[in-house]
């Protein structure tokens, strides 16, 4: 086993392509990948296992362009599809392993316990990777109305085969409470944060003036099930009722529930205050949204810890969120920011129609939340991950 750093190998079910020499992913997937190039940096060599496909997105380049072990793609995950390429998925992962010393392999995912099981038998070192709550995600993904007994059962059997495998192996994990839910604080669990705000992206804290005009929400996440967009919608219209015209909404990001949400907005009215410009990579582009906009809102019903909140906290932002996750924690508890009970509209408009009115707690809100995102900056993020990565792989050459 080397005893310097390893050459690292990274699994996330996530789709890559790799186009004239250039890595690239999809919008969902860029950028957790992208902090993954970021803590790869910090290792001789990285190869990102994960479904590779010229056809399944792959719009947006990967920094530091990392080697790829292509998985056979499968457009999302279904027993058919786990069963159709399986096969071929481990005989690629084999091989694959030829070029790496120590996997970090994020699940739960049935490809990712097969990847953790070949890897025991090449003798690779493995640390487990969490990045949300896994029960809450597939639960608000699953299709109303339809029975799911069998799958449930399949996935609380996948759930707890992972933190089985947690208990033996080194792991990482998004937030305090998957930390606790994985049975920390304890030795070999890393509680991380995910941040792509490097400290030269910060913006001051400065005092904020009354809001009189038109009030700029903002929301970037995946349109998806799991982020309730139409709670947000609720609110809006509640908004929109007491204040014509006066809230509007921006919403950046894509996904499978855009043409509801835009069918929804039209049954209440929305259409001229509500804003879908679609998926916005990191960079100039996105923080212009967040430089436009007067506060930022979140009201998601399942989450980690939400590398948008660190995103609006270094762009001075007010924040209302639902108290999911470890979203608390990322407000510290009401300190830099608001937190509504998940699934209440009436709450969430409640909540932002009194914070707008309230210059000095927007003020402190900003205050309190620039010094977080000062703490979770991208370098300082990252390095914590690659010292417990390399930490681990030292401890067990030293045995």
């Amino acid at each position: 086993m080397t005893t310097g750093r390893p050459r690292l190998g990274v699994y996330v079910d996530a789709v890559v392509d790799v186009d004239h020499g250039t890595v690239r992913t999809n919008g969902p997937a860029l950028g957790f990948l992208t902090f993954v190039c970021e803590v790869g940096s910090d290792f001789p060599g990285l190869t990102i296992f994960a479904r590779q496909s010229s056809n399944g997105g792959a719009d947006f380049p990967l920094p530091t362009n990392p080697a790829v072990a292509g998985l056979p793609y499968y457009p999302a995950v279904s027993p058919g599809a786990l069963a159709t390429n399986a096969l071929a998925t481990a005989r690629a992962m084999w091989r694959h392993l030829d070029n790496v010393d120590h996997l970090w392999v994020f699940g739960p995912h049935p490809f990712g316990i097969l990847l953790v099981a070949l890897a025991a038998v090449r003798r690779r070192r493995v640390t487990l990777g969490v990045r949300q709550e896994t029960m809450p995600y597939f639960v608000s993904r699953m299709r109303p109305g339809a029975r799911h007994t069998g799958l449930t059962l399949a996935l609380r059997m996948m759930d707890a085969c992972w933190r089985l495998l947690a208990r033996k192996l080194p792991t990482t994990v998004v937030g305090p409470s998957l930390e606790e839910e994985y049975g920390g604080p304890r030795a070999n669990l890393h509680q991380m944060s995910v941040s792509l705000m490097r400290r030269s992206d910060l913006r001051p804290a400065v005092p904020l003036p009354r809001l009189t005009g038109p009030i700029n929400l903002l929301a970037a996440s995946r349109l998806a099930p799991e982020k309730d967009p139409m709670i947000m919608l609720d609110a809006l219209a509640m908004l929109h009722s007491r204040h014509p015209g006066r809230f509007r909404l921006t919403w950046v990001g894509d996904g499978e529930m855009r043409s509801a949400i835009l069918e929804r907005a039209a049954e209440l009215g929305l259409e001229n205050v509500l804003s879908l410009p679609g998926f916005v990579p990191i960079g100039p582009e996105l923080m212009e949204y967040f430089h436009r906009a007067d506060l930022f809102v979140l009201s998601s019903i399942t989450e980690g810890l939400p590398q948008a909140l660190i995103e609006a906290q270094a762009n001075a932002l007010p924040i209302v969120a639902t108290d999911v996750g470890a979203v608390g924690v990322v407000l510290d508890n009401g300190r830099a920011g608001v937190v509504v009970p998940s699934g209440d509209a009436a709450a969430l408009a409640e909540s932002l129609e009194k914070l707008v009115d309230d210059p000095d707690r927007m003020y402190g809100l900003v205050k309190r939340g620039r010094e977080l995102a000062e703490m979770r900056t991208l370098e300082k993020t990252s390095a914590a991950v690659a010292a417990f990565l390399a930490a681990d792989t030292r401890t067990h050459a030293e045995v």
